[in-house]
């Protein structure tokens, strides 16, 4: 028997935030109750580089695991149709952006 399928939010954004923010740098804390996400514009012209932040989001545990599964799946969508075809014919992608670049995925720390 399948479960009844749930009905989806309705989700409505500001007129003001529709246009979103730039980030060009993210930082992640975490205590044991919950993740901040630091969403960051750095000026690489100034030494050493200044940052603003421009949003930041605290989750649940929770929704943390969930945001990695939906970014997960999104960038595997992505992978298929963007990623040169040398890549897809060689094997599997790399399981990151940040992996494909030679970055560490955690981030620096």
């Amino acid at each position: 028997m399948t479960e009844p399928e749930q009905p989806q939010p309705n989700i409505f954004i500001d007129q003001q935030q529709m246009a979103g923010v730039w980030s060009n740098f993210a930082r992640v804390t975490a205590s044991p109750y919950e993740f901040t996400l630091d969403f960051v514009r750095l000026d690489f012209g100034s030494q050493p580089p200044q940052g603003v932040v421009v949003s930041r989001i605290s989750l649940s545990p929770l929704m943390v695991s969930q945001l990695i599964d939906a970014l997960q799946n999104q960038w595997t969508h992505y992978a298929e149709l963007a990623l040169p075809p040398e890549w897809r014919e060689h094997g599997a992608p790399p399981s990151g952006p940040a992996e494909s670049h030679g970055e560490d995925p955690s981030g620096p720390n």
